[in-house]
């Protein structure tokens, strides 16, 4: 199968098999956030965790001339990757369109924002970028740029959509009208959940609901309704408690879009045009497992579709706990462990 692949020579996270260890950067959001590190100091904290090699970043966070980088940041990035011996696995584009106050950005200044990202992207050493838009008029515009900077592509696939979504079956489409192989997806295991995760429950918990509330909302949550409809009839649920949903914040609907619950099975559905993983968790419990994602089930599709490239673990509890509830960095350690034990096992399965 055509993958992205490390682009520097690093050991497979178990032998016999082709999937990779790192982490996005994004996994120590609040740290960074609150001023804990500088960018050599974050990059320092990983090494010497041993959670690379790879590098994984959200270019809107990182970089602080976004969406431009300069030539003193390029050269202070591959330095800092040449002394810990990181490999550089996936650029976060962001498609901005609300950076004017008065209009969304035309399909022009769509272009040429993620054409300077592109540029960006390559200056590091980034073989893969992540895109927040398959517009096909926009796919066919950037894919010139994309073969001329040797970069491959990969829309986000997330929760709550899954690979047999409508919306992404028509992102399909189009990448089989184009029909390169430079053209792919990011799969963010969000999409492919059992439970909700813990770390939700217990944020949802210190705003005020009670456990009756809970078990309702994971009640929804199970159903097959759209997000938009369970959305919906867990607001009205909350009134019928005399609870406004505005109390919630925002984390009334995060419960939905950010906890899909597709098969596991589907990734075998477009597992040729994965480029990248989003390796997502919340938790990580007593036993050494993610309470709400089954990572042997889906490690297991995996191996058995034959992936090859990053698991970049992507730590998202900080979206509903408190800094210095957990630590990313352990939490991180735990998870490539998990996800070293399922390969193994999956390995074991196939042979």
């Amino acid at each position: 199968m055509t993958a992205t692949a490390p682009t520097r020579e690093v050991p497979p996270a178990v032998p016999g098999s082709d999937i990779a260890l790192g982490l996005t950067l994004y996994s120590l959001t609040s740290e960074w956030a609150a001023g804990r590190y500088d960018l050599a100091g974050l990059l320092d904290v990983v090494d010497a965790a041993g959670i690379g090699p790879g590098i994984e970043i959200v270019a809107s966070q990182t970089i602080r001339t976004y969406p431009d980088v300069t030539p003193e940041f390029v050269r202070a990035w591959r330095d800092a990757f040449d002394r810990h011996g990181f490999v550089p696995s996936s650029f976060g584009c962001n498609l901005d369109m609300g950076r004017r106050r008065d209009r969304d950005m035309t399909p022009e200044e769509e272009y040429e924002f993620t054409v300077t990202q592109f540029r960006s992207a390559h200056a590091l050493g980034f073989p893969l970028v992540r895109i927040q838009s398959a517009a096909p008029e926009l796919i066919r515009r950037l894919l010139p740029v994309a073969e001329e900077l040797d970069l491959t592509m990969g829309w986000e696939l997330h929760a709550p959509l899954g690979p047999n979504s409508p919306k992404v079956m028509e992102i399909r489409e189009t990448y089989a009208e184009i029909d390169s192989p430079r053209l792919g997806f990011v799969a963010d295991f969000s999409s492919t959940m059992h439970a909700m995760s813990p770390t939700i429950l217990r944020k949802l918990a210190r705003m005020g609901l009670e456990a009756q509330d809970l078990e309702k909302l994971q009640e929804i949550w199970a159903t097959d309704a759209d997000i938009n409809a369970r959305h919906g009839a867990f607001v009205q649920y909350l009134h019928t408690r005399g609870i406004a949903p505005e109390s919630l914040g925002s984390f009334a609907r995060l419960a939905f879009n950010m906890h899909g619950h597709v098969d596991p099975a589907e990734w075998s559905d477009i597992m040729p045009q994965i480029k990248h993983v989003h390796a997502k968790f919340y938790d990580i419990d007593e036993h050494g497992d993610e309470p709400a994602i089954d990572y042997p089930a889906i490690v297991r599709e995996f191996v058995r579709g034959g992936y090859r490239g990053f698991f970049s673990s992507e730590w998202e509890g900080h979206a509903f706990a408190d800094l210095d509830e957990a630590d990313p960095v352990a939490l991180v350690r735990a998870q490539h462990d998990l996800i070293r034990r399922s390969i193994t096992d999956a390995l074991a399965q196939e042979g």
